[in-house]
C-alpha cells in the first residue's frame, strides 16, 4: 500500500526531470564558462536589453488590455441574457484560439495586408481618397494579431463567470438605492476582478512569449526575447549569448508566473451555479438589442472575415480578390514549385504533421491522465505547481536545452515530440486533473462493491465518464503540436517539415496562392480538433475551466 502511495510522486518527479533537465542544461551553458557574470551584467546595462524589454512588455500589456476591453461588452450580453444561437456563437468564438500562430498571421495578411480585402473595400467605398491600411507589419499589426488570437477566449471565459453572478445581487443593490454605475462598480466588478486579472495575466504571458506573430509581422526590427534568442542561436550561431538571453527571460517570467498562479487561485475559489437568464427581447429592449447586434457584427467582421477570406481567396486566380475562380492554387500544392519552396512534397508534409500530432496527443493524454488519476484525492499542491511551471518557460529555451542535452543522441522527430509534450502537458494535465476530481469516487466504489476491478472497472466506469475530457485533452495536445513552429524550426534541423513550417516557408518565398490554399487545408484540420474540444468542453469532465 505504501508503494502505491509513492508511485504518484515517482511519476511526477520523472516528468519534472524530463521537463527541467533541458532548462538546467541552458543554465549550465550560460553560467558554466569564464566571464559569464560580467557579460550578463553588461547585457543588462545595454540599450539592446532595454529596447527588447520595453517592446516585449509594452506589446504584451496592450495586447492584454485591448483583448479584455473588447471582450467586456460582449461578456455582459453573453453573461446576462439568453438569445437564439448563443451556444453556437460561444462555441464558434473559441475557434481563433485553437488556430496555429502561422495561420493567424496568414489570415491577417489576407484581410489586413497591403493587397488585402480591407484595402479593397476602402478603395471601393472611398474612391479617389487613397485610404489604405498600412499598419499590419510592425507594432500595431503585432498587437492586432494578438488581440485577434485572444479576444474570443477572454469573451467566453468572462461571459461564463458573469453567468454565475446572481441577478439578486443587482436587485438588492437597486432596492438599496444604488444606480446602475454604482452597482457595477461596487458589486459586479469586484466579483469579476479575479477572472479579469487571471485572463489579463494569461494573455500578457502568451503575448510576452510570442514568437511566430512577431517573427513574421515584425521581422528582425521588432524583437521579443523569443525572437532575439532565435536570431542569436539560429542565425548568428552565438549559442552562449542565446543561453544567457534565455536565462534572463526565465527570471523575468518568474514574477509573471507567480502572479498568474495567484490570480488562478482566486478564480478557483469562486463558485456558483449558472443562473436562469432572462431573454433578450428586441421589442422591449430595442437599444440593448441594437447595441448587441452592432457589437456582434463588428466582432464577426474582425475575427471571422479574415478566416473566411483565406478560404475565399484560395479559390481565386493567384489568390487575388478580383481573380477568376480556379482550383490552380490547390493543384500547385502537388507541383515542383511547392517541393522547391518547402523541401518536401505535400503528402509527406501532411503525413509528418499528423504523425507528430497524433503521437504528441496520445503521449500527453496518457501521461496526464495516469498522473491525474493517481493524484485524484489530493488537493492541488507543490507537485502540481511544478508541473504547471512549463507554461512560463520559453519554448525556445527548452528546445535549445534539449539540443545541448541529447541533440546528438536522438533523431529530430523524437526531440520534437519531447518538446511538444513539454508544451502541451500543463494545459492537458490541468484539464484532466480537474475533470477526474469533479465526479468523485462514489461510482468507482459502487462498481467495486459489485465486483468490477482492473480493466473492467476502467472500461465500464472510468472511460465513459472521462471520454469527453480525454477527447478534449487529446485534441489540445494534437492542436498544439500541429500549430507549433518554433520547436520544428529549431529541433527539426531542416529535416522535419510540418504544415506550420510549410506555410511559413511559402510566405517567405512569396508563394502566396499556395500558402492560402495550404492554410485552408490547415483550417479544416483545426475545425476537426475544435469539434473534439467542444465535445469535451460541454461534458461534465471539464467543468468549464479548461483554460486553468
Amino acid at each position: 500500500m505504501s508503494g502505491a502511495r509513492n508511485r504518484p510522486n515517482c511519476l511526477a518527479l520523472i516528468l519534472i526531470g524530463l521537463f527541467f533537465l533541458p532548462v538546467l542544461a541552458v543554465l549550465g551553458q550560460a553560467f558554466g564558462r569564464p566571464n559569464a557574470w560580467p557579460e550578463l551584467l553588461g547585457f543588462l546595462r545595454s540599450g539592446q536589453f532595454r529596447r527588447v524589454l520595453a517592446f516585449s512588455t509594452s506589446q504584451a500589456f496592450w495586447s492584454a488590455f485591448f483583448s479584455l476591453a473588447l471582450a467586456v461588452p460582449g461578456a455582459y450580453f453573453f453573461g446576462r441574457y439568453r438569445f437564439p444561437g448563443k451556444r453556437l456563437l460561444r462555441s464558434v468564438m473559441i475557434l481563433p484560439f485553437m488556430l496555429p500562430g502561422i495561420l493567424v498571421v496568414l489570415a491577417m495578411v489576407v484581410f489586413y495586408g497591403q493587397n488585402g480585402i480591407l484595402n479593397t473595400w476602402l478603395a471601393a467605398l472611398f474612391p479617389g481618397r487613397d485610404l489604405v491600411f498600412t499598419g499590419l507589419y510592425g507594432y500595431k499589426g503585432i498587437i492586432l494579431a494578438h488581440v485577434f488570437y485572444n479576444f474570443a477566449f477572454c469573451l467566453r471565459m468572462l461571459g461564463e463567470r458573469w453567468e454565475r453572478i446572481s441577478p439578486k445581487l443587482e436587485e438588492a443593490s437597486a432596492v438599496l438605492g444604488a444606480g446602475r454605475f454604482a452597482t457595477w462598480w461596487r458589486v459586479i466588478l469586484p466579483l469579476l476582478a479575479p477572472t479579469i486579472g487571471y485572463l489579463g495575466v494569461l494573455v500578457f504571458l502568451y503575448s510576452f512569449l510570442s514568437f511566430t506573430v512577431v517573427l513574421v509581422l515584425g521581422g528582425y526590427l521588432y524583437q521579443t526575447f523569443e525572437v532575439l534568442i532565435y536570431i542569436e542561436y539560429n542565425n548568428k550561431l552565438r549559442f552562449a549569448q542565446a543561453s544567457m538571453l534565455a536565462v534572463v527571460q526565465i527570471f523575468l517570467l518568474t514574477g509573471i508566473i507567480a502572479l498568474q498562479r495567484w490570480t488562478q487561485r482566486l478564480v478557483q475559489r469562486q463558485s456558483g451555479e449558472v443562473n436562469l437568464l432572462p431573454p433578450l427581447r428586441p421589442r422591449k429592449q430595442p437599444v440593448a438589442t441594437g447595441i448587441f447586434l452592432c457589437y456582434l457584427a463588428g466582432s464577426l467582421l474582425f475575427f471571422f472575415m479574415p478566416l473566411f477570406f483565406v478560404l475565399y481567396r484560395s479559390f481565386k486566380k493567384r489568390g487575388l480578390p478580383d481573380g477568376a475562380w480556379t482550383l490552380d492554387n490547390y493543384r500547385q500544392l502537388f507541383g515542383a514549385g511547392f517541393r522547391f519552396a518547402v523541401g518536401r512534397d505535400l503528402w509527406t508534409v501532411v503525413g509528418t504533421s499528423l504523425a507528430l500530432a497524433i503521437t504528441v496527443g496520445l503521449v500527453t493524454m496518457v501521461l496526464a491522465y495516469v498522473l491525474a488519476r493517481q493524484r485524484r484525492q489530493k488537493p492541488w499542491g507543490r507537485i502540481d505547481l511544478w508541473l504547471q511551471l512549463p507554461m512560463g518557460i520559453s519554448f525556445l529555451t527548452f528546445a535549445f536545452g534539449l539540443l545541448k542535452l541529447v541533440g546528438h543522441a536522438l533523431p529530430p522527430a523524437l526531440l520534437i515530440i519531447w518538446a511538444q509534450v513539454f508544451l502541451a502537458f500543463p494545459l492537458v494535465y490541468a484539464l484532466l486533473r480537474t475533470a477526474r476530481r469533479e465526479w468523485g469516487e462514489e461510482m468507482i466504489e459502487a462498481a467495486q462493491c459489485l465486483g468490477a476491478s482492473g480493466w473492467e472497472l476502467f472500461r465500464t466506469v472510468e472511460l465513459p465518464l472521462m471520454r469527453k475530457a480525454l477527447s478534449s485533452a487529446f485534441a489540445y495536445g494534437a492542436a498544439l503540436s500541429l500549430g507549433d513552429l518554433s520547436a520544428v524550426l529549431v529541433l527539426g534541423q531542416g529535416k522535419v517539415i510540418t504544415l506550420a513550417v510549410a506555410v511559413y516557408r511559402l510566405i517567405g518565398h512569396y508563394n502566396f496562392p499556395q500558402a492560402i490554399a495550404l492554410g485552408t487545408l490547415f483550417m479544416l484540420l483545426a475545425v476537426v480538433l475544435f469539434s473534439l474540444v467542444e465535445g469535451g468542453y460541454r461534458g461534465k469532465g471539464t467543468g468549464g475551466r479548461w483554460g486553468e
